[in-house]
C-alpha cells in the first residue's frame, strides 16, 4: 500500500519532508514539489512513484547516487541546494535564540575537488572484490565505479587499486584503504587484520611504483596499539598552507579540499590582522598556524603527536614566517586556562564535530579579546555561539563552507570581538 503525498522541504539530513494525516515523513531522494506515491514505515517512507516532479530536481551527476551513501542531494539544483545548505547555518542559531544573523552566502568548492577519503573493502572469493562506500541505511557496500566528488587522481585510482586487491583479498576479508592527495601525489593507507609478509611489503612496493604513489603504508588493525608502519615512500607528501610547504603524516587530518581551505584561510587572516601573538587551538598540521605565522608569533596546541611533529619540523625549515611554538596537549582533558590564553591577543579554534565546550568556557572566562572559529557541526557550533553572546562576544557575519558536496555536512567559520 502506498500513499500520495507533497514533499514540503529539505530535512536537515537531505531527506524531503512531507506531511501525512499531521504526521512527518522524510523521504530520500525526494525534492520539495515533488508530488508523490510513498511507502510508509514509521518516519520515514520509500519513493515509489513521482507523479509531478519538482522544479528543483535536476539529473544527478553519479551513477551510484540514490544507491551510494555518501551523497543525498545531487538531485537538487544549485540554487535550492545553495539556500538549503546556508540555511541548515541558520536554522541552527535561531533555534539557539540568536537573532539578526548575518549568514553569508556558501562558499561551494566544486566537482572534482574532495582530495581525501575512505574506502571499505570486502572480499567475494575467486579473485573477486567490491570496493566503495556503504549503501544509505545500510552495511552493504556498493562497487564504485566513478565518483565526481573526488579528485581525478583518486578516481583515476579505482581501477587499479581493484585490480591489485583482487590478488590480494580472501572472501570474506574485509579492508579499509584511506587515501589522501598531497601535492605531490597520494598517501594511500592499508588498514587490515594482521602484520604484512615479506611478500606482500614487496607487493606494495611494487604497487606504489608502478602508480607513482608517493607514499603506501600499513595499518595492523588486530593490535591493541595500532600504528602506520610506512611500506614505502618515494616522495614525502606534502601539502602547501599559504604557499608553505607541511610534510604531513599517515593519516593526517587536513581540509577536505584546497578550495575549502584557502576559503577558511582568507577569513580567518582577515580575522587575525594586526595580532602580534595568536594560539591555534586543535591546530593539526597547521592549516591555521602557518598561514597565521606570516604576520604573528603562533603558538599551535594538538593532541596529536605525529601530526604536531610534522608542523614543528615543516616550520623550522621555512623562512619568511614569524615564531611558531607547539604544544602537545589534550585540550578536551587539559583545556588552556584563562592565566594561559591572556598571553594571547587572538585564538583560532577548529575542533571536532562535537565541538569544545570546556575550552570554549576556558576562553570566555579569559581576558582574550578576540576569537575566530572553525567549526564542522552547525549543532556544536550554535551551542557554542549562545555561550560567547552570553558573555559579551559579538559575532561578525557566519560563513557556511561546503567541502562535502551533495551532502549535509559544512564547515563554519565566523570571527567574535569581545564587546
Amino acid at each position: 500500500m502506498t500513499d500520495k503525498v507533497t514533499i514540503e522541504e529539505l530535512g536537515g539530513r537531505g531527506d524531503g519532508v512531507a506531511y501525512l494525516n499531521g504526521k512527518q515523513l522524510f523521504v530520500p531522494f525526494s525534492a520539495p514539489g515533488d508530488v508523490a506515491d510513498v511507502k510508509v514505515n514509521g518516519s520515514k517512507a520509500r519513493l515509489r512513484h513521482i507523479h509531478q516532479n519538482s522544479p528543483h530536481r535536476v539529473d544527478a551527476q553519479c551513477k551510484h547516487f540514490t544507491k551510494c551513501g555518501g551523497c543525498s542531494v545531487q538531485h537538487i539544483d544549485e540554487h535550492y541546494y545553495r539556500a538549503w545548505k546556508a540555511g541548515l547555518v541558520k536554522t541552527a542559531l535561531e533555534n539557539q535564540g540568536l537573532e539578526d544573523i548575518d549568514v553569508r552566502p556558501l562558499e561551494m568548492s566544486p566537482l572534482h575537488s574532495r582530495r581525501r577519503t575512505t574506502f571499505q573493502v570486502i572480499g567475494r572469493g575467486g579473485g573477486d572484490i567490491v570496493l566503495g562506500y556503504a549503501e544509505k541505511g545500510s552495511h552493504n557496500l556498493i562497487d564504485l565505479q566513478e565518483c565526481p566528488i573526488l579528485v581525478t587522481e583518486i578516481a583515476d585510482f579505482i581501477a587499479p587499486l581493484k585490480v591489485f586487491l583482487k590478488k590480494l583479498l580472501d572472501k570474506k576479508q574485509k579492508m579499509v584503504i584511506q587515501i589522501t592527495k598531497g601535492d605531490n601525489g597520494l598517501d594511500v593507507v592499508f588498514k587490515s587484520k594482521g602484520e604484512v609478509d615479506l611478500n606482500l611489503r614487496m607487493d606494495l612496493a611494487a604497487f606504489a611504483q608502478a602508480n607513482d604513489l608517493a607514499r603506501i603504508s600499513w595499518f595492523d588493525t588486530s593490535l591493541k596499539k595500532p600504528y602506520f608502519e610506512m611500506l614505502a615512500e618515494r616522495k614525502k607528501p606534502y601539502v602547501t598552507f599559504e604557499g608553505n610547504k607541511v610534510f604531513f603524516p599517515e593519516g593526517a587530518f587536513l581540509q577536505a579540499t584546497q578550495q575549502g581551505q584557502q576559503v577558511l584561510t582568507d577569513i580567518m587572516l582577515a580575522g587575525i590582522k594586526d595580532a602580534n601573538r595568536v594560539v591555534d587551538l586543535f591546530s593539526g598540521c597547521g592549516t591555521f598556524s602557518i598561514a597565521a605565522a606570516k604576520t604573528a608569533n603562533v603558538h599551535a596546541v594538538e593532541n596529536n603527536d605525529e601530526m604536531l611533529s610534522a608542523l614543528k619540523s615543516s616550520a623550522n625549515m621555512m623562512t619568511g614566517i614569524k615564531q611558531v611554538t607547539t604544544e602537545l596537549r589534550d585540550l578536551f582533558m587539559r583545556p588552556l586556562l584563562p592565566h594561559e590564553l591572556d598571553k594571547f591577543d587572538v585564538a583560532i579554534i577548529d575542533p571536532p564535530r562535537a565541538g569544545a565546550k570546556h575550552q570554549m568556557q576556558e576562553i570566555i572566562n579569559s581576558g582574550i579579546k578576540k576569537l575566530v572559529m572553525i567549526s564542522c557541526n552547525p549543532l556544536s557550533f550554535a551551542r557554542d555561539v549562545q555561550d560567547l553572546a552570553e558573555a559579551g562576544f559579538k559575532m561578525g557575519p557566519v560563513t557556511p563552507v561546503d567541502q562535502f558536496l551533495y551532502s549535509s555536512h559544512l564547515e563554519i567559520i565566523a570571527v567574535f570581538e569581545r564587546a
